[in-house]
């Protein structure tokens, strides 16, 4: 009886390995036709999906920072990314405000100077404007340093930059010889 007690409890220790490897490690997924999109759902910035389609709040940034790389883990395993775009997944999900209690994105527009770049087409320095994003600790404080509260978010795709640009109409006048 002793010797099958102790077969079982070995068993028992070598499946654990197994058991911790396959909880920490994400298996490959089906590519989602929206990546952005499948991680809004499976990691929305205001909390953790729980079973019953509520949403509790992340005990702190890094536990949404977790779920990103996760996510992204099992989307590189499935093949479904670009070597950058699994890169810029985990950095966006780091340079955001999500997990951090009243933290805000805040964008801030400074004026630069007109470069005569085909993309950057401006007839003056006041064309052309760069939006810039970062998190700020609180509304309030984002306000303070002149931004705009963009709410909850990342640096990388909440702030848009504008550039003007002027046009100019020309009219043509065709005139029919007899």
């Amino acid at each position: 009886m002793r010797h099958s007690t102790r077969i079982v409890a070995l068993s028992a220790l070598l499946l654990l390995p197994g058991v911790a490897t396959a909880k920490g490690r994400p298996g490959p997924i089906t590519c989602p036709t929206d990546i952005p999109s499948a991680l809004a759902e499976q990691c929305p910035c205001a909390g953790k999906m729980l079973p019953d389609g509520s949403v509790a709040p992340w005990r702190n940034h890094g536990q949404y920072v977790s779920c990103v790389v996760h996510l992204r883990n099992a989307l590189r395993k499935g093949g479904c990314l670009t070597a950058d775009a699994r890169r810029t997944l985990a950095r966006c999900a780091a340079r955001s405000s999500c997990g951090k209690g009243t933290a805000v994105l805040c964008c801030t527009t400074e004026t630069g100077t007109c470069s005569n770049a085909a993309e950057m087409a401006c007839d003056s320095n006041a064309d052309c404007t760069e939006a810039r994003g970062r998190i700020a600790s609180d509304e309030a404080a984002c306000m303070a340093s002149g931004g705009v509260s963009m709410g909850a978010g990342s640096v990388c795709d909440s702030c848009t930059s504008s550039t003007t640009t002027s046009t100019t109409t020309t009219t043509t006048t065709t005139t029919t010889l007899p």
